[in-house]
């Protein structure tokens, strides 16, 4: 493909030589790939482009499967809102690849080969277009060709010149550090000359916090475990500095920033903040998932608290909403700025900043969600980090793609409401979290990781280790939803190695691996059949989520269900559990038939993970609410609906979940948040089905580098056969680095 032509089509401009892609002037989110797509089709404006030669044009040295290019062509739809009625841009032709259907305006330049981009037309061959908006463009292009040199030059350097509260698009980067496991949470001293971070360098497998000059000087370790502490915020005038620890049951504490005794201040209590002015601190209670990546999701059920920094009780933020976490404070240390959910705590779409003062008065949204959703990314998946020195925006960290980089997000502290699109800073293809600012100066970790499979051999009747920890997936890419067969000697998961989530099933004696999955869309959540002959996955639809059967002897696929997430399988195979909302959230179909009859269901409880025991007399399930989950036991009826008042409780949560029956159906194993990280627990049972003793401990996830509590709770999955649990935890190492935001003025 050649490049170096300016495109524009509705309000967006690609530059093909310097590889960037504008809306309405401001710097559009796209991964390199998804460009050369979007380049290709838009050189080729108004001709079908083939799949195969898509692939050429965007992977010309490198094979790769077809999939990458379905995904690529996905993302930007979203980029460019395809989504929005009456805004198409790339035609489907079944069976034949692509369209650009849009007017597209060659700027300057061009690259077309012979007999392409019959469709775009020139500035020059346009001329004068109607309307305020072309004829101003038009006159730009007809003045960029005819002003005279010195003109030019005049004109460049003033788009060029630094412009007072902008960020540039890149910055050069120095290295902080250079450790070979975890460092990461950085925090900059007011006058950016020390950083403080959380490292596992002490070589005990848990992270304390060091401190360090900015540029070159020897660290200092302030805390020793044996439990992670996290999370360091200095003091405004850099003496102290405050942290997250887990030892005690969790709290806040405060250290001396040149070494000292720590003391706690707020049990619970997460992620602090010290106002600019010094004289409050901020911080928040439940609303994270267990572990310490800092990987932003939803809060459950989370509060805000504030206390003066000279001592004296801690107050709730005044504040009304299911959850709120993630505080920083305004630059007026009078606000604080947090992510939170009016309604419910499980809605994504109704999650955003907000601004909300600490002496009482409204809360205002400032619409970050939008901003982000017009980037194509979750409204959910991002939380406010560190206000930039001029208080003009906030830097946070987002996710692109299978990637995360920093963004500038500009907003007004005169209304609280974000004034602009967010804006890209690092460009690396890992993860770029958890920045703190000081001046023009931000320190922000850079974590590589991997989220793969592992095994962890067991006699799961009685709840018996009978080896060590194997890894069973390694490669770059995520691994997620894992299920073995009752055997032991199958495993079927949800892999992006093709560019999409598809599902694949691996021989864990010969190692051999084959894509069983048919669909172009997602595909999760696969479950293996009594016997290991079928398969049963879930594909994301449009609109819902269907279930597809595959036999694994012919690879011949069936549509099973709609309005399907989840499945359990029946002892005899003719059976199947599905969660759905219709006829009621958990159902039963009959194979046979396709019949489904109502089994359970409540009007205030999300049922999930439905599991027939092997008698098929009792099921098991998970009910969540926000900010609690927990596990039941039900008898199954054949005349219908078993009420919730013959439910058995075996769990109490705050948040206990994945629940599988062991092969005799006398234990449960289950992932629990219970003693502050997520980690995978076994309760017995008497011959009623109900808890006998208190659970144990199958499976400890305390390490900082490896963890169950950073993995997605959708993507997090447990499987159980008859000598081993089989489970999907992300493994993480990272350093921190430096980059400077000149002062535009």
């Amino acid at each position: 493909m050649k490049t170096g032509g300016i495109y524009e089509f509705g309000p967006y401009r690609q530059d093909a030589g310097a590889r960037s892609l504008t809306r309405h002037g401001a710097p559009v989110a796209i991964t390199p790939k998804a460009f050369d797509a979007l380049l290709c089709l838009v050189e080729n404006v108004g001709r079908t482009v083939g799949r195969e030669e898509m692939m050429r044009a965007v992977w010309p040295d490198t094979f790769v499967e077809d999939g990458n290019l379905n995904y690529n062509v996905s993302q930007l739809r979203k980029i460019l809102g395809e989504f929005a009625p009456g805004v198409p841009y790339i035609q489907t032709l079944p069976k034949q690849g692509y369209r650009f259907v849009a007017k597209v305006l060659l700027v300057e330049g061009g690259g077309q080969k012979a007999g392409n981009g019959a469709g775009v037309e020139t500035a020059a061959a346009l001329g004068p277009a109607p309307g305020p908006e072309r004829n101003k463009r038009a006159r730009a292009v007809w003045a960029t060709l005819v002003l005279c040199p010195i003109a030019a030059t005049a004109l460049t350097t003033w788009l060029l010149r630094p412009h007072r509260g902008v960020i540039p698009a890149r910055a050069d980067l120095v290295r902080l550090t250079s450790d070979a496991g975890l460092t990461m949470m950085p925090a900059l001293s007011p006058d950016g000359k020390l950083v403080a971070y959380a490292s596992d360098r002490g070589g005990e497998g848990y992270l304390s916090i060091w401190v360090q000059p900015v540029g070159s000087g020897e660290a200092v370790r302030l805390t020793r475990g044996p439990t992670d502490d996290t999370a360091p915020a200095f003091s405004p005038d850099g003496r102290n500095i405050a942290f997250r620890s887990e030892r005690e049951g969790g709290g806040i504490y405060v250290v001396p920033a040149l070494g000292g005794e720590a003391q706690r201040f707020a049990p619970f209590g997460r992620r602090p903040r010290f106002s600019p002015d010094g004289k409050w601190r901020a911080y928040s209670i439940g609303g994270e998932p267990g572990g310490t990546w800092g990987v932003f999701l939803t809060p459950r059920a989370g509060k805000i608290y504030v206390m003066p920094s000279g001592g004296g009780p801690s107050q709730e933020l005044g504040v009304d909403f299911a959850s709120a976490g993630y505080p920083i404070w305004t630059p007026d240390s009078r606000h604080i700025l947090f992510l939170g959910n009016r309604g419910s705590a499980m809605d994504e779409n109704g999650t955003d900043w907000w601004v909300a003062p600490i002496d009482g008065g409204p809360v205002v949204r400032t619409g970050a969600s939008g901003a982000f959703r017009g980037l194509g990314m979750a409204s959910a998946s991002q939380a406010p980090e560190a206000w930039t020195a001029d208080g003009g925006g906030v830097i946070v960290s987002a996710p692109l793609a299978d990637m995360r980089s920093l963004f500038w997000v500009p907003l007004s502290t005169r209304n609280w409401r974000v004034s602009g699109a967010p804006r890209r800073l690092t460009f690396g293809t890992i993860m770029d979290m958890q920045p703190a600012v000081a001046g023009n100066r931000v320190v922000f970790a850079s974590l590589h990781g991997s989220l793969d499979i592992w095994s962890l051999p067991l006699d799961t009747n009685r709840a018996a280790a009978s080896g060590g920890l194997e890894r069973l997936t390694g490669d770059a890419v995520a691994h997620s939803y894992a299920a073995v067969s009752a055997d032991g000697r199958m495993l079927a998961f949800s892999s992006r190695r093709s560019g999409t989530r598809d599902i694949r099933v691996k021989d864990l004696g010969t190692g051999r691996e084959s894509v069983v999955s048919t669909t172009p869309l997602p595909a999760t959540n696969p479950n293996f059949s009594p016997d290991g002959r079928r398969l049963v996955y879930r594909v994301s639809e449009k609109e819902t989520s269907a279930g597809y059967q595959v036999s694994l002897a012919d690879g011949s696929t069936e549509r099973l269900c709609e309005d399907c997430t989840d499945y359990g399988w029946s002892s005899d195979g003719k059976r199947m559990l599905l969660v759905g909302t219709s006829p009621a959230r958990v159902s039963v179909l009959d194979m046979a038939s396709r019949k489904r009859t109502a089994l359970l269901d409540h009007r205030t409880y999300m049922l999930w993970n439905a599991r027939f025991e092997s008698s098929g007399r009792w099921v098991l399930f998970n009910a969540t609410t926000p900010g609690r989950s927990r596990i039941f036991i039900a008898p199954v009826y054949d005349s219908g609906m078993t009420p919730e008042a013959e439910w058995i409780a075996v769990t109490e949560g705050p948040w206990d979940d994945k629940p599988r029956w062991s092969p005799d159906g006398n234990t449960v194993y289950f992932v629990s948040e219970r003693d502050g990280f997520r980690c995978i627990w076994a309760q017995r049972l008497d011959a009623g089905k109900h808890p006998a003793g208190r659970a144990m401990a199958i499976f400890h996830a305390h390490e900082a580098r490896r963890s169950l509590g950073t993995v997605g709770i959708g993507d997090l999955s447990l499987s159980v056969a008859r000598d081993r649990i089989v489970f999907n935890m992300s493994e993480r190492s990272g350093n921190l680095w430096m980059m400077n935001l000149a002062d535009w003025r």
